[in-house]
């Protein structure tokens, strides 16, 4: 990723739409625009490449909202985050066209639901959050799960279920992702008492 940024900013210095001497902000602007993207870019080309790229953005689009405010688990690498991301999105996509809209789905809807409202935000060694933003967080993301749930509501009721499976599956990832960093974080509080 950080190549490509590297490129995308020499270009743009080469044909003078910046200045040389702002090559740092439009490196970083570039570089969060493209991590920005890149969720949905995977999503649509792993679905594609399973004949279900709308399935692959509907699954995508809740965790990458929900994510932004709830956090959970970070690879340590951007290469293992790319491919664990990539094996997760076609389990995911594999798991959109054989779960059908049934009670268990439900259930497990709204079990990620609470615990994401519960749990959320969940801190990020990289970014601190002061008391006001972990209030503000946490309205945020229960507000997107009444959001998602009146979408899913809407699709149920349009017996458009296929879709709202996908965007299920995108909450439930969101909390899985949620409970992997709890678990770790337990997990080192733990063994920091012994």
């Amino acid at each position: 990723m950080e190549r490509c940024t590297g490129k995308i900013t020499d270009w743009l210095i080469k044909c003078g739409a910046i200045p040389e001497t702002d090559r740092e902000l439009y490196e970083y602007a570039i570089y969060s625009i493209l991590l920005s993207l890149s969720p949905m870019l995977l999503a649509l080309a792993i679905g594609a490449l399973f004949g279900s790229a709308v399935q692959g953005v509907l699954t995508i689009t809740p965790f990458v909202i929900l994510r932004k405010f709830s956090g959970g688990y970070h690879a340590k690498s951007a290469r293992v985050c790319f491919i664990s991301s990539s094996l997760l999105l076609v389990l995911c996509i594999f798991l959109s066209s054989v779960i059908k809209c049934d009670i268990k789905l439900l259930v497990a809807t709204i079990l990620s639901a609470i615990s994401l409202a519960y749990f959320s935000p969940l801190e990020n060694e990289n970014r601190l959050l002061s008391r006001e933003e972990q209030k503000r967080y946490k309205k945020v993301v229960i507000k997107l799960l009444i959001c998602f749930g009146l979408v899913e509501l809407c699709l149920l009721c349009l017996g458009m279920t296929e879709w709202l499976v996908c965007i299920s599956i995108g909450m439930m990832l969101t909390a899985f992702l949620q409970g992997l960093c709890i678990v770790k974080n337990l997990k080192t509080k733990l063994c920091c008492m012994d």
